[in-house]
């Protein structure tokens, strides 16, 4: 597999694009079913359709060896290329306030689940006022729009050297206290932003910089999101853009993972930052100990 494989495969979600934004204009799609995902979410409708439009799209590529999903019990071998694992709706919570939603991508090089580092390539679709598709191939992380399934312009995307927004999921008397503490004192200094979708706090990150965190919490003992088609992307997608994504002891990216649909907490944000948490938590650690 090549390049061009993966170029075929970015092409092929650019092209998916405006048949997800036609399930999201559904006013059916907006309610939920009866069933749950492997992670224990209600499912809404719209879930699963989304869901069933990138597996029918993506599988039966070439460049596609097999197809993992949040909305998938299990991995779905499709041949020899490269293994997908996909967000088909991040924040589908949001669709009932008609809120910001998107896709997270993750390309591995490898059986899943996998380490991170078997990354090749990520993408976040941003379903907002338009459609933009944000990867990172080779070393680079690219922003393009797209029109009519066409990616029709780019622009270069890195992590800003600053630190203007901050966003935590969950509440405060759920956190533990070093991220309560530390929690006040980003507060004193950062911009609050919370979407309630990962895609669109990345979104926030890209441009301003800052700490987005999905902490362990009580209702969440190993963090909110999948490590296979949720953190390992972002922190890919951000990592190459020259910040920096951590579980709080380092890179979730060196994770060996111990199942397709395994949670672990995540933070992302400007490099400082980041050294700044790990070094507040490390130190809460030992003060404990």
């Amino acid at each position: 597999m090549t390049l061009t494989d993966v170029r075929t495969l970015l092409d092929e979600l650019a092209a998916i694009a405006p048949a997800v934004r036609t399930e999201l204009r559904s006013a059916a799609n907006r309610g939920k079913t009866a069933t749950e995902n492997s992670s224990g979410d209600d499912q809404s409708v719209a879930d699963l359709a989304i869901n069933r439009r990138f597996r029918e799209r993506l599988s039966p590529l070439d460049a596609v060896g097999a197809f993992a999903s949040e909305e998938c019990e299990s991995v779905e071998e499709t041949g020899e290329g490269y293994s997908v694992a996909i967000d088909p709706l991040d924040g589908s919570s949001n669709l009932q306030s008609n809120n910001t939603v998107g896709t997270v991508i993750g390309v591995y090089d490898a059986p899943l689940p996998a380490s991170g580092r078997n990354l090749i390539a990520s993408a976040v679709l941003l379903y907002g006022p338009i459609t933009t598709m944000t990867t990172a191939v080779d070393g680079t992380v690219t922003q393009y729009t797209i029109d009519c399934g066409e990616m029709v312009d780019s622009r270069p995307v890195t992590v800003p050297d600053r630190e203007r927004i901050c966003g935590f999921a969950g509440t405060t008397s759920e956190w533990s206290e070093p991220v309560r503490s530390f929690w006040r004192e980003l507060t004193d200094e950062c911009k609050l932003r919370y979407t309630g979708a990962m895609v669109g706090d990345i979104a926030h990150l890209l441009v301003d910089g800052g700490l987005l965190g999905y902490p362990e919490r009580t209702a969440s003992p190993n963090g909110d999101l999948r490590l296979q088609y949720e953190v390992n992307p972002i922190a890919h997608l951000v990592e190459t853009a020259g910040g920096r994504s951590s579980t709080g002891r380092g890179s979730p990216l060196d994770i060996q993972p111990d199942g397709l649909h395994q949670h672990v907490p995540a933070y992302f944000g400007t490099p400082a930052t980041i050294d700044t948490l790990e070094a507040h938590l490390e130190s809460a650690s030992q003060t404990d100990e």
